[in-house]
């Protein structure tokens, strides 16, 4: 059994992490090439090419070239599924033809993670056995491969890197370079997905959609959640270069969704599609979203959704366990997404298994909530951008009215960090500014103090803490009861104060004498008790 201690797993990410030249940025000004003819000959050697789009600057149709290539491990034992298709497909020791695997591709400034996790439990609810690929990963790279729901294992990981070895060593000399580590990751899902039986795939772009290394699949159904200001320096310095970039997900004849409200953004995306010859559907004008306002739980949402199929009765009520508006329109672009495959919608009932989706749902580190005694609250949020921190600050002037708001901060250095900062100056009465330690492109914490007075936030409400366990530490105990604590700015602080906000709240729920006086506490399953891994990827 290998597990994330053992030297094979050491050796296996310590390879794979080696593969992120351009991210370390060895040369100033340096620009690693984004193509996809590269992506498209790794799948070809690991044998999937028959999932490719069609190759415009192909003039023959390459063979598979698995051999040797790749590891022959047998597959997964199978789920129960109630899939006939899929039942069969197992009954024989093969993997699914490539006519029953569905492929649905995610791209968006927000939101795609969060609506790409919602497609794939609303896929497995209709009885598909589902791979899901996103990135970045929180805590362990594994969290980016999973099959309905679990995480690849140590072990897993340590075969699917070591079927990419021999790829690597023989790309290597080719013209175009050999593979980026995110082209590796995606090839690993893909492959990982061969090796579980997977009859659908759920894929979330990287960065932009155009030249990501995802879009080279021919997807069945693909969505843009949200169009904003994030990554410029690669795809755009404005909305309307950033849409057409992402508009790159269109495929012909292939049903898209676009979660972009009307004006000159969508706009784009309208005309990339027409190019395309891709049907389009549009919350907000084709699908509409209903918020509930009555009966609404304490924590999480209730919404209605009209425009779908006879499946989905628009009367329907849909409980979220995700707090937020941005996550209804993420729920209602999920739903959408499902409504395009008509193989997959007939086989869900909202009665039952949507509900049971969509309210049991959760996910780390966006807007997760830890309540602690005397009705403190720490929310957890992997904000890193001007419209994920309007969508986070919409959430806690709702929630958390009248309550006194401190901020535990830290973010990149390719963020547009002052305008984060004056868009949350207003709401906070208190600052803890730190930084993460597992990734060099940290905004030190002398340079965030130094923008943020610059924002306009008083040095005497701001304190400065290089290391992120004390500074959250430090600002948790400086919390009087009902206060609220906001960590947010990246997803590498988040990964790096998740686990010691779990420990903290255990060690609350321990020391309560019962069940009854431990409900102050936080309430967290087995699966979020996850020590941070040894090697962090610097991805993402």
């Amino acid at each position: 059994m290998i597990s994330r201690e053992s030297h094979a797993y050491q050796l296996a990410l310590g390879w794979l992490v080696d593969r992120i030249d351009y991210e370390k940025l060895a040369a100033p000004g340096s620009r690693y090439r984004f193509t996809l003819d590269r992506m498209r000959d790794l799948v070809r050697r690991l044998g999937h090419g028959q999932h490719l789009t069609a190759d415009p600057n192909d003039t023959a149709s390459a063979p598979p070239v698995r051999g040797n290539l790749a590891s022959t491990s047998p597959p997964h034992p199978s789920f129960a599924t109630s899939d006939s298709q899929f039942a069969a497909a197992n009954k024989s020791n093969t993997s699914p033809s490539v006519s029953d695997v569905q492929i649905v591709h995610l791209a968006g400034t927000k939101g795609k993670g969060s609506a790409a996790t919602m497609v794939a439990a609303l896929l497995h609810a209709a009885g598909y056995r589902v791979g899901l690929y996103t990135s970045p990963h929180l805590i362990h790279l594994e969290e980016r491969f999973r099959v309905d729901g679990k995480i690849a294992t140590p072990e897993e990981m340590v075969g699917l890197i070591d079927s990419m070895r021999p790829i690597v060593q023989a790309m290597a000399d080719a013209p175009i370079g050999g593979p980026s580590f995110f082209e590796l990751t995606t090839a690993m899902a893909i492959e990982h997905f061969h090796r579980h039986q997977c009859n659908a795939w759920v894929l979330e772009t990287g960065l932009g959609v155009r030249l990501d290394s995802t879009n080279v699949f021919q997807s069945h159904a693909t969505a843009i959640t949200s169009i904003g200001l994030d990554h410029q320096h690669v795809l755009g310095k404005t909305a309307e270069l950033i849409a057409a970039e992402k508009a790159g997900i269109f495929k012909p004849d292939t049903p898209a969704i676009n979660g972009v409200p009307s004006g000159p953004v969508r706009d784009v995306i309208v005309r990339a599609a027409e190019q395309v010859g891709a049907p389009l559907m549009h919350l907000g004008s084709d699908i509409q979203i209903e918020t509930a306002t009555e009966n609404c739980p304490a924590w999480g949402s209730r919404f209605r959704i009209r425009g779908l199929g006879d499946w989905m009765p628009a009367d329907t009520n849909i409980e979220l366990k995700l707090e937020g508006a941005h996550q209804v329109h993420n729920a209602a672009v999920a739903l959408a997404v499902v409504d395009s495959l008509s193989k997959v919608a007939k086989k869900l009932r909202p009665e039952q298994r949507i509900h049971e989706c969509f309210a049991s749902l959760q996910m780390e580190a966006r807007l997760e909530r830890f309540d602690l005694p005397g009705g403190r609250v720490v929310l957890l949020d992997t904000a890193h951008n001007a419209d994920s921190i309007d969508a986070m600050l919409n959430v806690i002037n709702r929630r958390m009215t009248g309550r006194k708001l401190h901020c535990l901060f830290g973010t990149s250095a390719d963020k547009n960090v002052r305008t984060m900062i004056q868009r949350m100056q207003p709401h906070f009465d208190r600052w803890t500014l730190t930084r993460y330690e597992g990734n060099p492109r940290y905004v030190p914490v002398e340079d965030l103090h130094q923008t943020a007075v610059d924002a306009g936030l008083d040095p005497n409400n701001i304190t400065r803490i290089e290391q992120p366990i004390t500074a959250i530490q430090k600002a948790v105990d400086s919390l009087a009861n009902d206060d609220v604590l906001v960590v947010c700015g990246s997803f590498f602080l988040a990964a790096e104060l998740r686990p010691w906000l779990v420990e903290r709240c255990d060690q609350f729920a321990g020391s309560s004498e019962s069940v009854e006086s431990s409900a102050d506490s936080v309430r967290v399953t087995d699966s979020d008790r996850v020590p941070p891994s040894s090697t962090r990827s610097p991805s993402g």
